[in-house]
């Protein structure tokens, strides 16, 4: 399984692009929203977690792009501090498979992405 990681903070993305691989994933990452989009055009992504804070594009922003303009069954894990209820709302409102909460649970992490990583909804 192909999981495209988007975090602007390097260190996230180093730390759960090694937890992952050790999992046995195959990790792309992307800095920023637009490194995102072009991810998915370009490679066989079969799962996204994504940060939703982040500089300029947010990642609430590139969930809703990806939804309404090019892969509705794509699933997408949103993480961020923020673990408040109308955050969790928007995110589902938006149609994010899931959310995790930071710091990472890697247990409930791996568990989600399993949930919904095994539904061959792969792309390209």
């Amino acid at each position: 399984m192909n999981i495209l990681l988007v975090d602007d903070e390097e260190m996230t993305l180093v730390a759960l692009s090694k937890k992952l691989r050790e999992q046995g994933y195959t990790v792309s990452v992307a800095t920023n929203t637009i490194e995102a989009l072009k991810a998915v055009k370009e490679e066989k992504i079969d799962l996204i977690i994504s940060d939703i804070i982040m500089p300029m594009i947010s990642g609430f922003t590139l969930l809703s792009m990806l939804k309404n303009f090019y892969y509705l069954s794509l699933p997408v894990i949103l993480i961020s501090s923020y673990n408040q209820e109308n955050v969790l709302l928007k995110s589902h409102s938006l149609g994010a498979s899931d959310f995790v909460s930071k710091p990472i649970n890697y247990d409930e992490l791996f568990y989600k992405i399993e949930k919904y990583g095994n539904r061959n909804n792969a792309i390209k």
